[in-house]
């Protein structure tokens, strides 16, 4: 009878060598009618299930709790198959796809689970050389990995997939969150998915250049860019018009601290934001001084809120915001808590003596926005450098990080820091607006890698508590 040391020792080998054989041999070809697909399966970034459709991108979300990620890789498609897929009626091919689908997922778990019993076999007899131990790693290398398929399969969520995450192409975003927010999602039966899908697949594959223009990403009446802390970058101010162009926003809101050190050449630097047409709402940070402020003032389509609440007729919005207490002079500073708190009161009784109450309350530093938790409002805000999303009493909080990758102090650190934004999806309930989901995107300066995120705050009509930490102040 082997000691427990060695029966360990046998169990662990076992459960490496499948871990092995299975990463190594894991991927799986499968057919679905018009689109040939690739299954996959490997302990990176475990819990996560990964939608992936070269050469534009890859959806992900975490779908379970157990340390195995699942992948599905579009490897080609039959534009011919596809266009007699969607001219025949869903109810007579729909039987047969479901009954691939499964027979072909079935075998590709008990595939999954034969290479892990032969992996630890084969590493077992190569490290013990005796056939009743390595069919003792065998069986502990299939017996693990039966645990680790089944309790993915018993903790998975289809509807994880409402955050998603993609990184890829920026033009394709649009459409491939569409696809998961509305073909994967949102489209009860299974016959109205295959429509939506093949349809948004035809016209992808035969007019590439229309990718994600018309599609909306989520069921969002009004789409509105926040950015904040550009700092002087005019990457920052490029990449925010391209996000606008590729998302369709209707409007931007930046949180402040446009410069870095409020020199008038700043502010002339600044004033490109007139090469974009969009309505442009700007709050003033501690880094934007009165000459910044006057050199904003004289662009088109900028409104600078110093105190008090503009009214956008187009979307019926209203929108309060005021300054940061430092920006009434050049020095630049971070103000003290009473200092945020009376600027605070200061908006709390503009917004009061004011007929239209605001959707979206903004200001620079989160001390502000934060005493306005109590009521329905979406509060924006900046100045930490990190994104921040969160709901909190009756509100919806968002930081929008720093859009110009904190300026040039961005540049001088060793750590990278992104360029971010938020992309806000509002919803009409009944006389105003609320914010229902965010996506995050996020720019890598080193790899210039592009990554968004979504996050739901709530669904029309209700608003949902959700814990997450604070984010620290710069």
């Amino acid at each position: 009878m082997p000691r427990a040391s060695a029966v360990l020792k046998i169990i662990l080998v076992g459960i490496l060598g499948a871990m092995l054989l299975v990463s190594l041999l894991s991927s799986q070809d499968i057919n679905a009618r018009a689109l040939d697909l690739t299954l996959s399966t490997s302990f990176v970034q475990g819990g996560f299930t990964e939608l992936a459709i070269p050469p534009l991108g890859t959806i992900r979300a975490k779908t379970h709790h157990f340390p195995l990620r699942f992948r599905v890789s579009l490897k080609d498609i039959n534009l011919d198959r596809l266009k007699t897929l969607v001219s025949q009626e869903p109810e007579s091919i729909f039987p047969e796809i479901e009954a691939s689908f499964r027979s072909q997922i079935l075998f590709f778990v008990l595939r999954l689970l034969f290479l892990s019993l032969l992996g630890g076999f084969v590493l077992g007899y190569i490290l013990f050389r005796k056939p009743s131990q390595a069919l003792l790693a065998g069986l502990a290398g299939l017996l693990a990995f039966a645990i680790l398929i089944g309790g993915a399969a018993l903790t998975f969520n289809e509807n994880a997939f409402q955050e998603p995450e993609f990184t890829g192409v920026v033009e394709a975003a649009p459409w491939l969150l569409g696809v998961a927010e509305e073909a994967l999602i949102a489209v009860d039966s299974l016959d109205e998915k295959l429509k939506v899908i093949a349809s948004n697949l035809t016209l992808m594959f035969e007019s590439l250049s229309l990718v994600g223009a018309e599609n909306a990403v989520i069921d969002g009446e009004l789409k509105i860019l926040h950015v904040s802390d550009v700092h002087n970058n005019p990457l920052g101010i490029s990449l925010a018009f391209q996000m606008a162009d590729a998302f369709r926003a209707d409007l931007i809101i930046d949180t402040g601290d446009a410069t870095d050190y409020g020199t008038p050449i700043e502010g002339e630097m600044v004033s490109k934001i007139s090469q974009n047409r969009l309505p442009w709402i700007f709050v003033p940070g501690n880094h934007d001084s009165p000459a910044v402020i006057e050199e904003l003032k004289e662009v088109e389509n900028v409104t600078v809120l110093e105190a008090g609440l503009v009214y956008l007729e187009e979307f019926d919005l209203t929108i309060a915001g005021i300054g940061d207490p430092a920006a009434v002079k050049t020095e630049m500073r971070v103000p003290s808590k009473e200092e945020y708190k009376e600027a605070a009161s200061r908006l709390m009784e503009i917004i009061q003596q004011s007929e239209k109450k605001p959707a979206i309350i903004i200001s620079h530093n989160g001390a502000v926005v934060e005493e306005f938790t109590h009521m329905p409002v979406t509060l924006l805000h900046g100045h930490s450098h990190r994104v921040n999303i969160r709901t909190l009493d009756q509100a919806a909080i968002i930081d929008a990080g720093t859009t110009g990758g904190a300026g040039i102090r961005g540049l001088m650190t060793r750590d990278e820091i992104p360029y971010t934004m938020v992309l806000l999806h509002l919803h009409r309930l009944e006389d105003n607006w609320q914010v229902i989901a965010a996506d995050i995107i996020t720019f890598n300066q080193q790899n210039t890698g592009f990554i968004l995120e979504r996050k739901r705050l709530a669904n029309p009509g209700t608003l949902e508590t959700e814990d997450m930490e604070e984010s620290p102040e710069e």
